[in-house]
């Protein structure tokens, strides 16, 4: 049976208080630091980059998946980068994979490429995922496969790490970095069980709890601020 729990308070002080290696699947969205303009983004740091992997590290069960969010971040203050480039170094995580969100809207400069991306790195504690349910497309690939020895285990296409079907264009958001709660169901679908638990430690609107709890998954909300969550989750 799964179960919703939300609790209102500072991430570091309720992660400390969770047992190790307790949690299968992390999916969060941090600040990202001096991309926004409110004071919880312009305030964090490399340094809470840093704690958060080892918060990562000590929460997750031994093969378990952390999704975490980040930005590129300004010129001399790539802070998601300097943290990609630290943490296998650091840490007992592995990069896993490196994905891109493709978005709908465009935003340019006049000596630049439209930029229409946003990045969120895979994060495993060890050598291999313990869950990792092979993602599909609605769309179907139309044809059997490229190798006659090897075809398609599927008549959908294979998910890649870039994800182009996802629009962040859509009503009724209720905070400033909220993310479509369907980004969070793929994660969860790929790297959970029915019924484990998932965990946000900056849940913001509470767009994980919103797909953990379509997915038959428990779920753990931490967020700080008094953000208004989404009714779905109260029902």
């Amino acid at each position: 049976m799964s179960t919703l729990r939300i609790v209102r308070g500072d991430a570091w002080t309720e992660c400390a208080r969770l047992k190790p290696a307790y949690v299968p699947l992390i999916v969060t969205d941090p600040p990202y630091g001096k991309i926004l303009s409110a004071d919880w983004d312009r305030k964090w740091s490399i340094e809470d980059y840093e704690a958060l992997a080892h918060v990562i590290e000590r929460l997750l069960m031994p093969g378990g998946t952390a999704y975490v969010w980040g930005g590129i971040g300004t010129p001399k203050h790539r802070l998601f980068f300097t943290w990609l480039s630290w943490i296998e170094h650091k840490t007992g995580l592995k990069i896993h994979d490196l994905i891109t969100w493709r978005k709908k809207r465009a935003y340019g400069k006049s000596n630049g490429y439209l930029f229409t991306r946003e990045e969120c790195v895979m994060l495993v504690k060890g050598d291999k995922p313990r869950t990792f349910n092979i993602p599909l497309l609605d769309q179907e690939r139309g044809y059997a496969g490229y190798n006659k020895l090897y075809p398609a285990k599927s008549k959908y296409l294979r998910r890649t790490n870039v994800w182009t079907d996802v629009t962040e264009l859509f009503k009724g958001k209720i905070h400033p970095a909220e993310k479509p709660s369907r980004l969070a169901e793929i994660m969860i679908e790929t790297s959970s069980k029915p019924g484990e638990l998932v965990l946000d430690m900056f849940a913001g609107s509470g767009s994980t709890g919103v797909a953990a709890k379509k997915l038959g998954r428990s779920c753990l909300l931490i967020e700080k601020s008094n953000c208004k969550m989404h009714e779905e989750l109260m029902r």
